[in-house]
């Protein structure tokens, strides 16, 4: 007894309609008989006649017999103007006959053995009768009908002819026993559907395969029919392998925000960029495109639906970047389709073709909020993002998904079902905070990932995107490791102070200079830096409230050569304007340039001004105990200033809980005589030294900072100190007026 797999298959025909076969499930089934209804200008003719064209242009056989009365002449004009139309295949391979003066005068009978003795003579593999429903009209019973179609169907079958019978037909109607013997019923409509009117296609049966049941929306040009198909043609692969190696997955290439992703986004994924308008989601696709394109040589493709490529170049060009190149060596395209021109399951399979053909690594679409806006059922909506997402995943690549979010709005997403169905979600937001906006981003989800929580702040200037970590992410989780107090000694820039330290700073330590407004911690400051322009090495000087002009005017004011170490490029002034700083985008612009400068000595002036940065105590302890760790694991030794809230007050850094991050702790204070305020100075701790615990007097003239009076007697621990130490200096004549510090 033979099984189900022993019959043979059943031979199919290409119909040459785009999409169409794949519903069909591979084709039409060859000799079957098909009814095509629809109402007037469905599309019913134009979609028969392509196929006709298509079949004899494979060599096939058609007879086309038009009921209507309808001159020859007069459907071959209207036949010229689509680019299927082939008048060489006229006569030999297709022949149109009029059958409808014969029809209304002979009756279905006479009619019906007129389409038999052309087909014995022509002998096509292909026939088509326009219209069918005449014959309903004609018939003189519906068991008449029935008997006429039976018999018609029968003779046709015995030919192995495919045939389709064309006519207006309502749904109730397929229910009649002539359409019992029918294999196939094919509907073509028109309907509003998310706001324009649409053309549908739907195959209610077809005897001999799983077709799609589904109803495809299609459109009738100068090419033809194009029916779009994309929940048969874009069938989501099954993933291979596992996704574990380094090689499945991709770096962004944004300044931090690859730190963020943790090991890279896993290729196949799609990760929707959400935030409100001006938010950056379309800085970040693009720059997304160059950064890949640039530096990992990757291709990408760029689907926008409101920004004309011109604009794009622009924008670009804008954030200083040469994407005009990266056009030109072809590895970005921008493919622009304006937004009222969207035919959302058109374009989805018109960006699978651009995605295979230019084998994109990168895909930006921009904005998948704007290409679905016509939707208004979340199932639909959820459907669609499901085929976009199956594009990237199905050929490897990584995409970027633009979505538009209200104003004021509590939802991720413009629908609220894309965040479920794609791989990865980052929140782009702006918050006022003060007389300001300012921009945050977050990684709410990426699969298969581990990437850092929390919102992070930006930036958006010259050179792109920049992402800030909040200091969690930042900030070590190692111990400070102590120094060893036979580690090599570096003068301050003042050798009386080094005296009082008990022979100089222990390299990589880490000096608080604590103080009244004015009492010269910045001066200092610029002495200890400028100490590399002896030692030959590199130095920074962070200002978050000087600039490096106005620090130049002061240090020439006391003879100290800035403007030398600065040309030389042995001191180099980081300015920060605390106005416009975010905690943790100040630690990670300062961790970027001690990297990049690799400095030996490194000045933050003022620690304080961190606080205007909206940290509490423990914040700033942490922010600088981070910075610490960083500067020592590098080597660097470090001299930070703080300010007191008043002139008689300075003891700042017992009061913050600092004194733990400190090797040395320096006071500057003010003190009332009969002449009037007097700067003091006091070491208050070294570690690894026996310094000298005295407050001292302070003068700030030509040269610099210098001790008032010396120590009356030098530290146990320093005989060399003795030796150097010199005549007292006389006394200073108290704060230098117009000093900020």
């Amino acid at each position: 007894m033979s099984g189900p797999g022993d019959y043979p298959a059943i031979p199919r025909l290409e119909t040459g309609i785009p999409n169409l076969d794949a519903i069909f499930h591979g084709g039409l089934p060859k000799g079957s008989v098909s009814v095509l209804a629809g109402p007037p200008g469905s599309g019913k003719t134009t979609l028969t006649q392509q196929m006709c064209f298509h079949h004899a242009s494979q060599g096939g056989r058609v007879l086309y017999f038009n009921t209507l009365s309808e001159p020859t002449a007069k459907t071959l004009l209207y036949l010229r103007p689509f680019a299927f139309f082939e008048p060489k295949l006229l006569e030999e391979h297709i022949r149109f006959i009029d059958l409808g003066v014969i029809l209304r005068t002979k009756g279905l009978e006479l009619t019906a053995n007129l389409v038999m003795d052309h087909l014995k003579q022509f002998k096509p593999s292909m026939l088509v009768i326009d219209s069918y429903k005449v014959f309903d009209d004609l018939a003189k019973s519906a068991e008449e009908l029935r008997k006429f179609t039976y018999e018609l169907t029968v003779r046709l079958m015995a030919w192995e002819c495919t045939t389709f019978l064309l006519g207006e037909y309502h749904p109730e109607q397929f229910e009649h026993p002539a359409y019992s013997a029918i294999d196939g019923i094919i509907t073509l409509k028109q309907r509003q559907q998310s706001g324009e009117q649409q053309r549908l296609l739907q195959v209610i049966k077809m005897r001999g395969t799983s077709h799609s049941r589904d109803e495809h929306p299609f459109v009738v040009s100068s090419d033809g029919v194009d029916v779009y198909a994309p929940s048969v043609t874009l069938r989501r692969n099954r993933p291979t392998g596992q996704q574990s190696p380094e090689a499945d997955r991709l770096k962004t290439g944004v300044s931090k925000l690859d730190e963020l992703l943790g090991e890279g986004i896993p290729l196949g994924s799609s990760v929707i960029v959400s935030g409100v308008a001006g938010s950056g989601k379309t800085v970040m696709g693009l720059e997304f495109l160059y950064r890949g394109a640039r530096d990992f040589e990757e291709k990408g493709i760029y689907f926008s639906f409101e920004e004309t490529a011109e604009r794009l170049r622009s924008t670009a060009r804008g954030l200083g970047w040469d994407l005009d190149r990266e056009l030109d060596r072809g590895l970005v395209r921008i493919v622009f389709i304006p937004q009222p021109d969207i035919l959302v399951d058109r374009h989805l399979l018109e960006m699978q073709r651009h995605v295979e053909s230019f084998g994109a690594r990168r895909v930006v679409v921009d904005s998948m909020s704007v290409f679905l806006h016509k939707l208004e059922d979340k199932r639909i909506v959820r459907d669609k993002v499901f085929w976009l997402a199956s594009i990237v995943q199905n050929h490897q690549a990584v995409g970027f998904f633009a979505n538009d979010v209200p104003s004021g709005s509590s939802q991720h997403t413009r629908f609220g079902v894309e965040e479920t169905v794609m791989d990865g979600l980052i929140l782009l937001s702006m918050e006022q905070e003060g007389l300001e906006r300012h921009r945050y981003l977050e990684v709410n989800k990426l699969r298969n990932t581990g990437h850092a929580q929390g919102k992070h702040s930006m930036a958006i200037g010259l050179g792109g995107i920049s992402v800030f970590p909040r200091l969690d992410e930042l900030l070590p989780e190692v111990e400070a490791v102590p120094l060893a107090p036979d580690r090599r000694r570096l003068s301050s820039g003042m050798p009386q102070l080094d005296v009082l330290l008990g022979g100089g700073l222990l390299d990589g330590s880490v000096t608080l200079v604590s103080g009244s407004p004015g009492t010269g911690k910045s001066t200092l400051g610029l002495q200890f830096a400028l100490e590399v322009m002896r030692t030959k090495e590199r130095a920074l000087y962070i200002s978050l409230e000087e600039g490096p002009g106005q620090l130049l005017q002061e240090a020439e004011s006391l003879g100290l050569p800035l403007r030398e170490a600065l040309e030389s490029g042995g001191v180099e002034v980081l300015f920060l304007p605390r106005e416009h700083l975010h905690a943790a985008r100040f630690l990670s612009v300062v961790e970027d340039k001690i990297s990049k400068l690799r400095p030996a000595r490194v000045v933050l002036d003022s620690a304080s001004d961190i606080e205007v940065l909206g940290l509490v105590s423990e914040e700033l302890r942490m922010l600088l105990y981070g910075l610490v760790i960083r500067l020592r694991t590098l080597g660097v030794t470090s001299f930070f200033t703080l300010e007191a809230r008043s002139l008689f007050m300075s003891d700042i850094i017992s009061e913050r809980g600092l004194s733990p991050l400190a090797d040395n702790i320096l006071m500057f204070r003010y003190v009332q005589e009969d002449s009037g305020l007097v700067p003091m100075l006091t070491v208050v701790k070294t570690r690894g030294s026996v310094h000298d615990r005295a407050s001292h007097r302070i003068r700030i003239g030509e040269g610099g900072m210098r001790l008032g009076s010396a120590p009356e007697a030098a530290p146990p621990s320093s005989k060399d100190a003795k030796k150097k130490r010199g005549p007292s200096p006389k006394q200073g004549p108290g704060p230098k007026r117009g000093r900020r510090k």
